[in-house]
């Protein structure tokens, strides 16, 4: 760990001290030899600012303990709160075979004291990432067990659920908690929080190393265009598969929430837009279980907006035809990993334009003649469709995203003096995403 997100964690320990003790379970020294705090100490802010002043021999992580840490029995009985508001992830939990292996997962988190403290700062200092860890800790059992993984696997695909993101603790606060907006210096230290994670897990003592593993690889992709180390399928561990199917399904619900009973059939559809990111078996079990989940009976309430569905199409269609255009430019320059990833990429959003048929005239001569009448004439079925094209567009827009943060990575590795920098950089500028998030 860098100093920087050391003392990170350690503010984020302060404020865990205001609501649940803090108390240091051994003597703190720093790189000195100097004796900094005294077992049993409580970490309050003053002493704190103690520490932030110094290197520390030991990490903090190592040396602290919270009073009423997250036990294996209250993670339990949380997790199972959890899945009963989401009807989806509750049909595929709600039984005996489950929920015992959810026990003895959670037995197997609390041999570990080190989890149970970051666990517990991370519910009390960043519940987003708390809560996108257990509906993946949820999802990814279901999915494990679909795919009748060994218990030690299940159990790695639990923990590694839990924790994928706990590198967002290490980050400055401002940074994990803005959504939108990131400079390209900003995407940088984001997309460095799996390999915070494994250097955080790497302090566990005993912990299986396949965890740590799993969780620096999980925005890994087969084709290689994921990070930090854009490695290819055959490189990819399946837990890690696992984790990034319900690190993309934990993100879209946030996405969907608002449509209740009706999510569950948006994140489906969102699913099939991404099976060719993930190992087949992963995809498969991933929406086998989507399948299972009961099908709502109340009709659509809300819709888009038939007008934002059209001018949303058309701005993605002209941010398509621009990030084509930089491509081309890129692919004439060496051939080097990133310039590889992008062509990869650049072939997967190619197939979900065609696919979402956001090219087609015919979709936008549909939607043009459904503007046109009253919305009280469209059945439920022509609103579901509106629903599917919004889903659609949605991922059209991350792919678009994921594709511009490579090729801000491959202008920025062209030498300033060639001419390409100056085309590359223009082309690059004109790949504005502002106007095509959600409408």
């Amino acid at each position: 760990m860098t100093d920087s997100q050391q003392n990170n964690y350690c503010l984020n320990l302060i404020e865990v001290n205001k609501k649940q003790p803090v108390i240091t379970t051994q003597d703190i020294f720093n790189q000195q030899g100097v004796l900094l705090l005294s077992e049993g100490a409580s970490l309050d802010e003053k002493r704190s600012q103690i520490l932030l002043q110094h290197k520390l021999i030991k990490p903090l992580e190592q040396c602290v303990g919270i009073a009423n840490s997250l036990d294996a029995h209250q993670l339990f009985e949380y997790l199972n709160k959890f899945a009963k508001n989401l009807p989806g992830l509750y049909a595929v939990t709600n039984n005996e075979s489950y929920q015992k292996t959810l026990r003895i997962a959670c037995l197997f988190y609390e041999k570990y004291p080190l989890l149970k403290q970051n666990l517990t700062v991370m519910a009390l200092r960043a519940q987003h990432i708390y809560f996108q860890g257990i509906f993946s800790a949820l999802a990814g059992v279901a999915i494990a067990k679909k795919l009748n993984l060994s218990l030690p696997e299940i159990q790695a695909t639990f923990i590694a659920g839990l924790f994928h993101d706990v590198g967002f603790l290490y980050l400055a606060s401002e940074l994990r908690e803005k959504s939108h907006g990131f400079s390209a210096h900003e995407w940088k230290a984001l997309q460095a929080h799996p390999l915070i994670a494994q250097r955080f897990l790497a302090m566990v003592p005993g912990l299986p190393k396949e965890i740590s593993q799993a969780i620096i690889d999980h925005h890994e992709r087969i084709d290689g265009t994921g990070y930090p180390r854009q490695l290819f399928g055959d490189k990819i561990s399946i837990v890690s598969q696992i984790i990034a199917a319900t690190d993309n399904i934990i993100f879209n619900h946030s996405r969907y929430q608002d449509y209740g009973v009706h999510a569950h059939s948006m994140l489906l559809a969102a699913l099939k837009l991404s099976d060719n990111i993930y190992f087949e078996s992963v995809y498969d079990a991933a929406t086998v279980l989507f399948k299972e989940a009961p099908a709502p009976h109340e009709n659509l309430l809300e819709l888009p907006s038939v007008e934002a569905l059209l001018n949303r199409q058309q701005k993605l269609r002209q941010q398509f035809a621009n990030a084509r255009s930089l491509s081309q430019q890129l692919f004439s320059l060496p051939q080097t990993p990133i310039i590889r990833s992008i062509s990869a990429v650049m072939g997967r959003l190619a197939i979900s334009v065609v696919r979402s048929g956001i090219l087609q005239p015919e979709q936008e001569d549909w939607l043009s003649n459904l503007r046109n009448r009253n919305p009280q004439e469209q059945d439920n079925n022509e609103g579901w469709s509106l629903i599917e094209i919004s889903v659609m567009q949605d991922q059209i827009h991350d792919q678009l995203v994921h594709l511009k943060n490579l090729m801000e990575r491959a202008v920025e590795n062209i030498s300033h003096e060639q001419t390409a920098f100056s085309q590359c950089s223009a082309l690059l500028h004109q790949i504005d995403l502002q106007d095509t998030a959600l409408v």
